[in-house]
């Protein structure tokens, strides 16, 4: 997959020169958007195959999230990719816990969420075009509050099929579990607060501000 402009709701956040740890990072699609701004760029994720693929630029940790301790901080932990939808409330928590120890005081974290009103209405069908690729939702099935759906893509004759089970999060859950782990002021980003961040603190009681 292309780098589909994903980040460019809070790139103004990574200044150049700026030290980024991306959790989850697979291929490296916003590891390279961001090597391009001058910031560097250590990307973590558990598939070797998938590292392999990261621009040379970035620095390769093979981990799973839970289990990462690299023993150093960063200026900034980016946790993109709707990773903090996965199903597990352990999961969720570990993934931020994550961030705050490889996180000095002051240091930023950044994660983007699923849209809970798309994860609500989804239905099968055409789900749009993008750079020449066309998505389309084969399957979905809610369980309380679960979704399980299969994304197909297609490109000329390519295709992958992604199958996934994410659960909708609304604002305040995700300022909770910020707040719980040692987060301060929470931000939202974009017309649709997608996109959260917020400053390690030792303790974050502060309310979170409007959307920019």
């Amino acid at each position: 997959m292309p780098y589909l402009g994903e980040l460019e709701e809070v790139i103004g956040l990574f200044a150049n020169g700026m030290s980024v740890l991306e959790l989850g990072c697979g291929t490296g699609r916003l590891c390279a958007r961001l090597a391009d701004a001058g910031c560097r760029v250590t990307g973590v994720d558990e598939s070797a195959a998938m590292l392999a693929c990261l621009p040379p630029a970035v620095d390769p940790v093979q981990s799973s999230i839970e289990d990462l301790s690299l023993g150093k901080v960063y200026d900034a932990v980016l946790l993109a990719s709707h990773l903090i939808n996965h199903p597990d409330p352990a999961a969720r928590q570990a993934f931020i816990r994550c961030a705050r120890r490889h996180l000095d005081r002051g240091g930023l974290f950044i994660l983007e969420r699923h849209d809970p009103e798309w994860l609500d209405s989804v239905r099968i069908g055409p789900a749009g075009r993008v750079q020449g690729i066309s998505v389309h939702v084969d399957g979905v099935a809610r369980e309380d509050q679960l979704v399980h759906m299969t994304l197909r893509y297609e490109l000329s004759n390519q295709v992958w099929r992604h199958s996934f089970t994410a659960v909708a999060l609304p604002e305040g859950e995700i300022e909770a579990l910020l707040r719980n782990a040692g987060f301060g002021r929470i931000r939202w980003h974009g017309e649709r607060r997608l996109w959260a961040s917020a400053h390690a603190v030792d303790a974050g009681t502060t309310a979170a501000a409007p959307a920019i």
